[in-house]
């Protein structure tokens, strides 16, 4: 059987997401003037997506119908109790005849031909316990086994899905909060584009600079100023995607308090593959398929039955006149199908040889999933100290060339030049230090673990 793992996400859509065009205002009002915010912290938000994630509940809701198949799966190992009441009016020779002696009032009388052919309406008043047990059949064994075994890998496929929405939670929690610092940084470009063009004009107006510079400067400031537009939509879309994810309404926007902390060193930690809850879902996926087939197999075995009955008839329904029970045995022996079971048992052969080869390929996957992403915080660690580096860098060129500016050492070129130098870094240095948590997060969802042996 297939694992439930519809609601896991990998580490190249993270990517992909902190990789688009964003930008948060980190304070005051929501752009759209619909919707308020409320504070929350990564800690919080991974509680409230617990909580209210939509792709978790489905994922144990199917757990739980999973665990129910599996209970409905033993019920066959307990005994059936049937109860049944009715009236039955009739002129049938036989039911005529045996109910008179069911009701205990067979008379000499009734012994009569014409009696016998053509008798009376008889009326019947009756009620019936039965009971069935199956002492005996190796399939519902197998059966029952098999669904444990499903129930036990959905029931890891629902812990993989919850590892996987604590995912997603982080990953979005960083993204909007590269979103605020892109806007920030967005807003401080706005402001030196502004503070650029007004000292451009005031050096036009002594006659320093040309039009053409004060031009280049008009267009850094509408740049900046669309720029500054842009972060903010980006901003929304990404409160938004928080907090849909989390379940919230949609005139609820979630204000992350946390920041984007400096990398710390990453704890070692051994690895096992196989303990991993996606991985451990298809090793009893590929159980419960093996049971199957070992249920197929014993169809070609007979199966014995225990019975009983106990009833009552009367001709009034308020009365019993006699009572009877039977017990015995039965036995059950399919001995020919129609080759129904044989392609049962070859259908079964296949489904575990697929579920085998599911549970390898996932092995093989956790393995080759945490050297890559072992590496992927390695790159995104160098690119957090490259991009600063450059940042500070920029920065420190920018203000360089606004001093060799002012002293009429440097063009007005060189000087838009190096503010968007520096700006293009900083925002870099942002986007590589959202991209390094994301890296660490996903690391962690990779080589997670279920220690407890099943």
């Amino acid at each position: 059987m297939r694992t439930v793992l519809v609601t896991l996400f990998s580490a190249a859509s993270a990517l992909a997401l902190l990789a688009a065009p964003a930008a948060a205002h980190a304070q005051g009002p929501d752009p759209t003037g619909e919707a308020a915010f409320r504070d929350l912290s990564l800690e919080e938000a991974i509680s409230e997506a617990l909580a209210g994630n939509s792709d978790l509940a489905i994922a144990e809701a199917r757990r739980q119908i999973s665990e129910k198949h599996s209970t409905a799966a033993g019920a066959p190992l307990w005994p059936q109790v049937d109860l049944g009441a009715g009236y039955t009016r009739s002129t049938d020779p036989v039911f005529a005849f045996g109910t008179k002696l069911r009701q205990g009032r067979f008379g000499s009388a009734d012994l009569a031909i014409d009696a016998l052919n053509d008798p009376d309406a008889v009326g019947d008043w009756s009620t019936r316990i039965g009971v069935r047990w199956s002492l005996l059949d190796p399939t519902v064994w197998a059966a029952r086994a098999s669904a444990k075994k499903g129930a036990e890998a959905a029931e890891l496929s629902a812990l993989r899905a919850r590892e996987a929405t604590i995912l997603m939670t982080r990953i979005l929690y960083y993204r909007a909060l590269m979103t605020a610092a892109d806007q920030a940084s967005a807003a401080a470009a706005r402001a030196a584009a502004q503070a650029t063009l007004d000292a451009f004009r005031q050096r036009r107006d002594r006659g320093l600079l040309t039009e053409a510079d004060l031009l280049q400067a008009e267009a850094e400031l509408a740049a900046a100023e669309a720029a500054l537009t842009q972060a903010e939509r980006m901003r929304t879309d990404a409160l938004q995607d928080l907090g849909r994810h989390l379940g919230w309404s949609p005139d609820t926007l979630p204000q992350p308090t946390d920041t984007l902390t400096s990398p710390a060193p990453i704890e070692g930690r051994e690895f096992d593959p196989r303990q991993r809850a996606d991985v451990k879902a298809r090793r009893a996926a590929a159980a419960a398929a093996g049971r199957a087939r070992t249920r197929a197999l014993l169809g070609w075995v007979p199966a014995l039955d225990a019975f009983a009955e106990y009833t009552t008839h009367s001709t009034d329904a308020f009365a019993f006149d006699e009572d009877h029970w039977t017990v015995g045995l039965a036995l059950r022996w399919t001995v020919f199908s129609g080759f129904a079971r044989t392609a049962g048992i070859q259908r079964a052969s296949l489904e575990r040889h697929i579920a085998e080869i599911e549970y390898e390929r996932a092995l093989r996957d956790a393995r080759a999933e945490l050297q890559q992403a072992e590496r992927a915080v390695r790159a995104a660690l160098d690119g957090v100290e490259a991009t600063r580096a450059a940042a500070d860098a920029a920065a420190t060129g920018r203000d360089l060339m606004r001093r060799r500016f002012e002293e009429g050492l440097a063009t007005a070129a060189d000087l838009l030049q190096a503010e968007a130098r520096a700006t293009e870094m900083r925002e870099r240095a942002i986007s590589a230090l959202a991209n390094y948590h994301v890296a660490v997060a996903n690391l962690e969802f990779v080589r997670s673990q279920v220690n407890q042996e099943s």
